[in-house]
């Protein structure tokens, strides 16, 4: 397996670094000693850091746009995007919602409803089928850094709330054929320990992708949960029976694997991301496909070939050298579409970086793009630039803006239309949603962005540590959708083109193959484990 990161350490450095402690130690008695071995701190230095000097002490509650207009608004309400590769986007003849809970057939009017069964997750119709299906996931709780817990699983009183966590861990498939009416078809558990699932990838093809936990033995760095994730792929050909195919980890995320562990610069820093999070098969198995990307955070982004889908064989890994300690490297991979009138996007994707500790008492990072021309072997050519406050906010850096602060989600693939190549959104958390020309890969340039005003008390930390924000775009509408914690924004932007503000039928997807045949009319011939006369 090809291995690229950057930043090595050669083997005479490391020679001349141990005699030089060593000639130290000598001069300096035993204390010195005991000092090159232990470290000048016991057990090294780990995140959360200090809170920022100049943060606020107090809530910013104001808007702040640019280049952006907003053409209706829907308090509390939700939207379509993610932080997974698909979306909650729905569709017949000209209607249009999101199955989570939104009506946007007329954009300037968009109507909430409440579904009988919680149906979040990832939607698509699936041909073969004549449904429309959604996939969830369920897993165990977070042990998210609080004030009175601040280490999170390394509290042992606080991680025993997801360790003794009794609740579904895996997938659940839905029949949201009639979105107001969802019908669950299976829940599909991986046991009674590890951490569930928290991601995956599924656009309606015969296989998922799922970062999941299905064992309590895949070690955490990170405070924010006590268990890591592999990568586990699913059968979904009966979308009421799915059946398990492969499990894959790194080498050295296991227990007993300490070897194989120890080969990574920040193995037992206590903060970094040792799980998986983004996973993205570029072409399905059943067409052709024999890559997919995994996205497992500090250890890096790897390329696995699944010519053998049971069988996983990792061929190349991905690290770049700035991934510091904290957040997650590689949250969600995403596919530029290629567009032959755009020569210079073709064969890239962006990879995602998510913080996780509030008030940036971890260390900035920041997204990357990536050159794939070669499948097997990507590598980074661009990284997306820090935001900045509006010139009005009563703050110069976001980290000052209390919550957390990096980039975290982008608009799905799963959507109507032709999409611009050159377009990205991201969503920033307390920075809001940024919009980029990416016309050139290396030097990504911000050109619009929407920063909402923050929610709940300061004194209730969970009430705005997050302050999450999703993204979703319409490209045959010019409709950029924003879900906020305020609720749902309908907006425009010069640099997508003018908006359509009247209900419009589908006429195309960005991916061809998804939601192929998604107008078709649903016959009560199709099984899915129950009786006839539970499908009338």
């Amino acid at each position: 397996m090809r291995d690229d990161t950057r930043g090595k350490l050669s083997r005479r450095n490391l020679l001349r670094g141990a005699s030089a402690a060593l000639a130290a130690a000598a001069a300096g008695g035993l204390a010195r000693l005991s000092a090159q071995v232990t470290g000048s701190t016991t057990g090294g230095g780990t995140v959360p850091l200090r809170l920022p000097a100049g943060a606020l002490t107090s809530l910013d509650r104001k808007d702040y746009i640019r280049n952006l207009e907003i053409h209706a608004f829907l308090p509390g309400a939700k939207g379509g995007g993610s932080d997974a590769t698909g979306s909650s986007f729905w569709v017949k003849g000209a209607q249009r919602m999101f199955v989570n809970g939104t009506d946007i057939t007329d954009p300037t009017k968009p109507v909430a409803f409440k579904p009988s069964i919680n149906a979040n997750g990832s939607v698509a119709y699936v041909k073969r089928l004549k449904k429309w299906l959604s996939l969830g996931g369920a897993s165990a709780p977070l042990t998210a850094p609080t004030p009175q817990f601040p280490r999170g699983q390394y509290d042992p009183e606080y991680a025993n709330k997801s360790r003794s966590y009794t609740g579904p861990r895996g997938v659940r498939t839905f029949d949201v054929t009639d979105p107001a009416k969802p019908v669950l078809l299976q829940d599909f558990s991986v046991g009674k320990v590890g951490g569930g699932t928290h991601c995956f990838q599924w656009e309606g093809g015969r296989y998922a992708y799922a970062a999941m936990g299905w064992t309590d033995q895949l070690r955490m760095e990170s405070s924010e949960r006590p268990y890591s994730d592999g990568i586990m792929i699913l059968d979904l050909q009966d979308p009421a029976h799915i059946k398990d195919v492969a499990k894959w980890w790194v080498p050295g995320q296991m227990y007993g694997e300490e070897a194989e562990y120890k080969k990574f610069v920040w193995a037992g820093d206590g903060s970094s991301w040792s799980s998986s999070h983004g996973v993205y098969a570029p072409k399905r198995p059943e067409d052709g496909g024999n890559i997919l990307y995994a996205g497992m955070g500090h250890f890096g982004m790897y390329t696995l070939d699944i010519s053998d889908i049971a069988h996983p064989k990792p061929v190349h890994r991905l690290a770049y050298e700035l991934e510091a300690m904290g957040g997650i490297p590689h949250h969600t991979i995403y596919q530029i579409p290629n567009d032959p009138a755009y020569p210079r996007l073709q064969n890239l994707y962006i990879s995602v970086f998510e913080c996780l500790e509030t008030d940036c008492r971890e260390p900035w990072h920041t997204s990357y793009v990536i050159d794939a021309t070669n499948p097997r072997a990507p590598k980074i050519i661009g990284t997306f630039p820090r935001p900045m406050p509006d010139p009005a906010a009563p703050y110069t850096d976001f980290c000052f803006a209390r919550g957390r602060f990096s980039s975290h989600n982008i608009q799905p693939l799963m959507a109507p239309g032709k999409a611009r190549p050159d377009f990205v959104a991201l969503t920033y958390f307390s920075a809001g949603v940024r919009i980029y020309d990416i016309s050139d890969p290396t030097s990504p340039k911000e050109v619009a962005y929407f920063v909402p005003g923050a929610v709940g008390d300061i004194n209730q930390w969970e009430s705005w540590r997050r302050r999450d924000t999703n993204v979703f775009i319409e490209w045959d509408r010019n409709l950029i959708w924003v879900a906020t914690d305020k609720g749902l924004y309908a907006m425009s932007c010069p640099f997508l083109g003018k908006p359509v503000l009247e209900p419009k039928k589908v006429e195309r997807w960005v991916m061809p193959e998804y939601n192929a045949g998604w107008d078709e009319q649903t016959p009560k011939t199709v099984y899915f484990g129950r009786s006839l006369s539970q499908m009338a």
